[in-house]
């Protein structure tokens, strides 16, 4: 059973905390490219087709069953 040398041990704990140095420092900064990446596409989908300022009436159902009267145009 081969022994393990301090040094060898130490360099390994040296390993783990510059990984874990790294991983606080470039996870946030990750997150952070992704959200803005995400609210931008999100944002993206939600932008008007054709004209804003114009206002458009929903349109009707045009179903068999109407469960309610609809006002007549006028």
């Amino acid at each position: 059973m081969p022994t393990k040398r301090w040094s060898e041990f130490f360099l390994y704990l040296g390993r783990v905390f510059i990984l874990l140095i790294l991983l606080a420092v470039l996870l946030p900064k990750l997150m952070a490219v992704c959200n803005i990446w995400m609210s931008s596409f999100l944002h993206n989908e939600q932008k008007p087709i054709g004209n804003p300022l114009r206002v458009e009436a929903p349109e009707r159902s045009k179903s068999v069953f109407q469960w309610f009267q609809l006002a007549p145009k006028e």
